[in-house]
């Protein structure tokens, strides 16, 4: 049960941007949307992991006597897994409180409960129905549901799983993530004429018939 709740809690903080990177794509509202790349957030376990937000969010340390005490504690904690990527992303989700005379988190997660079902529920029907190329990036197959799944099987969208990391894939191997994603970019030509990365190696495209 330890191990499913330092799951959640790295999964379900930062998995809202997904969730608003979803809900606009399925909307349209972009006309000039080329592709949509989402990070290990699948509408099956954020929905699961709110009966126990509660209980994450009062464990979770509130207070640090430095910068480098949270960046220790996201790594230790098992937030992320690179400390080196911890150095750049902690610093800007902290501010430091003169009454406190310490570092707080910058973003309130309870204040925005009553909106947690929202942002997660019928995600996986709006992904598939996104009009445009699809990436589900994943740290294991275990969080995949069942709209998903068949999805997936359907060919409607590209899916990567990537191994040993957790659920911030970009920032435990963000080299790894680059090629990905730009690996992604050229096989869906996305761009005026495609995009040209140089030593990037693109998919086989048959020529026309002379």
């Amino acid at each position: 049960m330890e191990n499913q709740l330092q799951k959640m809690n790295s999964t379900f903080p930062s998995s809202m941007g997904g969730s608003v990177a979803v809900h606009v794509a399925a909307s349209k509202a972009i006309s000039t949307l080329a592709g949509l790349i989402v990070i290990d957030v699948v509408e099956g376990t954020a929905l699961a992991s709110l009966i126990h937000m509660q209980k994450i969010l009062s464990s979770r340390v509130q207070h640090f006597s430095s910068i480098e005490k949270a960046i220790e504690w996201s790594v230790k904690g098992g937030s992320l897994r690179n400390i080196e990527s911890a150095r750049v992303s902690i610093p800007p989700t902290l501010k430091y409180d003169d009454s406190k005379k310490c570092y707080v988190h910058r973003a309130q997660l309870v204040e925005t409960e009553k909106y947690w079902r929202g942002w997660y529920e019928g995600l996986s029907e709006k992904f598939l129905s996104s009009p445009v190329p699809k990436l589900l990036l994943l740290a294991g197959t275990d969080r995949l549901d069942r709209a998903l799944t068949i999805g997936q099987m359907q060919g409607k969208f590209q899916m990567v799983v990537v191994k040993h990391t957790g659920h911030a894939i970009q920032e435990d191997v963000p080299d790894e993530f680059a090629n990905l994603v730009l690996n992604f970019i050229s096989r869906n030509r996305i761009g005026p004429r495609g995009v040209e990365i140089p030593g990037l190696r693109r998919p086989f495209q048959s020529q026309p018939l002379k």
